[in-house]
Order: C-alpha cells, then sequence, then structure tokens
C-alpha cells in the first residue's frame, strides 16, 4: 500500500509540475508584439503575377538577408488577401534600418535576387513600402 502511495504522489507531482511549466494557467501569455515601441516596421506590398515563384524568390531572399546582411533585423513573407505578397521587416531603429537598406542596395546577390522578384511580379514599379514608426 505504501507503494502505491507514494507512486500516487509522485505521479501527482510530476503532473502538478507540467502544468506549471506548460504555463497554460498563467495571465498574459499569448502573442508577443509586433514590434516595440522606437523600432521601425515596414510593409511591402507587391501584386505579383506569379504568387508562387515571388513567394518561393521571398523566402529565399529573405533566408539570404538573415544569413548575409550585417544589420539584422526580422523579416517575414505573407500573402495579402487580394494574392498580393507582402513582407513584413523589423528594425530596431531607423539608423538601424538605414543602413540594412544601404547594405542592400550595395549588395550584388541581393540585388540580382530583387531583380528575379520583379521578373516573377511584372515590374517593380507595383511595389509600394509603407514604414511605421512604433509607438
Amino acid at each position: 500500500m505504501k507503494v502505491i502511495k507514494t507512486t500516487a504522489l509522485a505521479l501527482m507531482a510530476l503532473l502538478i509540475s507540467a502544468t506549471v511549466v506548460a504555463g497554460h494557467h498563467e495571465k498574459g501569455e499569448g502573442p508577443q508584439l509586433a514590434a516595440k515601441p522606437g523600432q521601425i516596421m515596414i510593409v511591402y506590398y507587391w501584386p505579383c503575377a506569379d504568387a508562387d515563384t515571388g513567394l518561393t524568390l521571398i523566402k529565399e531572399m529573405i533566408a539570404y538577408e538573415r544569413d548575409a546582411s550585417p544589420h539584422p533585423y526580422s523579416a517575414a513573407p505573407a500573402i495579402h488577401s487580394d494574392g498580393a505578397l507582402v513582407s513584413v521587416d523589423v528594425h530596431s531603429s531607423a539608423e538601424s534600418m538605414e543602413k540594412a537598406v544601404a547594405w542592400q542596395e550595395a549588395d550584388a546577390a541581393w540585388q540580382a535576387q530583387f531583380a528575379k522578384m520583379a521578373a516573377a511580379c511584372g515590374s517593380a514599379d507595383d511595389l509600394s513600402v509603407n514604414v511605421l514608426t512604433m509607438q
């Protein structure tokens, strides 16, 4: 009987520990902020003639940026409800964003990837950019 009680108590302790560690009961758990005050969020919107190829290319571009950019920032691809390609970039500051953009303009590999995107989507003239300063 003692073994059964000890085993039952140990099992209950493990289950309670697992519940606490899981944090399901804690208030305030949920999605993180998209960006913090002072950060810069850029939303790129690009209607694309070949959205499937465009999405593949934008994912490749984001992977390249993540590995090659000397000015780190986050970027995530999306598809707008109207089918356009979207990329959302978050920079730690306006200065960081300016440095990242300057790097993109000077980096031949990034420019080549951008040219592929323009060819897949139809025209870079259709690309719109919204820059937001988070509050």
